[in-house]
């Protein structure tokens, strides 16, 4: 049996959503591949059913998705919790095990990715449109629009900060940071990532530069 290393052991009994584990490394991911769930919660807070979302599904190891989904059936909410008898999709990230360290690169990334167009690898977010510049970065889609400040504070350590959103739903997150470490560059161009929302929502992905 194939086995996930897990960044955190989570084994409380009753969790909020943040605090269930977001990503997981692995021995056969490409480079940052997802598992995608529809989670289905009852009225008393415990999960009644996970499925697998094979459309969205950008990885393929069938045991490993099984050991995924086995692991978030033992997760159950607390009474009266807002997802109490509703049903949510919900993303998991599996990382490529080499990016476990999530040690930066020891290069200049400034010149090769701090100006210019780029785009997302992952395909949930390939309509949205990225132009980075020396103090700005704006990320567009057909329906929205985020400015961020973009703050260098190593060669291959940068900080978003909300400046504006478009949509009055995301207005909380003004003033937010996401820090974001450049960990590889690719052999075609492209870099991986780890990023960190205010300690709260943290993340692997792949970037293109266009």
């Amino acid at each position: 049996m194939r086995k996930i290393i897990f960044l955190i052991l989570i084994l409380q009994s009753s969790l909020t959503y943040s605090q269930i584990q977001q990503y997981f490394f692995v021995d056969d991911a490409e480079v940052v591949e997802y598992l995608y769930v529809k989670i289905c919660i009852g009225e008393n807070g415990e999960t009644t059913s996970v499925t697998e979302i094979p459309e969205r599904t950008t990885y393929k190891n069938k045991e490993v998705i099984q050991q995924i989904i086995d692991y978030r059936k033992e997760i159950d909410f607390l009474k009266g919790s807002k997802y109490s008898n509703k049903c949510f999709d919900y993303p998991f990230t599996i990382v490529n095990s080499k990016y476990q360290s999530m040690e930066m690169l020891n290069t200049d990334c400034v010149a090769d990715f701090g100006k210019g167009k780029y785009r997302y690898i992952n395909p949930e977010y390939q309509d949205v449109k990225i132009k980075r510049r020396k103090r700005k970065q704006i990320e567009k889609t057909k329906d929205s629009k985020s400015v961020y400040e973009i703050e260098w504070i190593s060669p291959c350590n940068y900080v978003l900060t909300y400046l504006r959103v478009s949509k009055p739903e995301y207005e909380y997150l003004i003033g937010q940071k996401i820090d974001v470490k450049i960990i590889d560059v690719l052999e075609n161009g492209n870099y991986v990532y780890y990023s960190n929302l205010s300690d709260r929502t943290y993340g692997f992905g792949e970037m293109k530069k266009l």
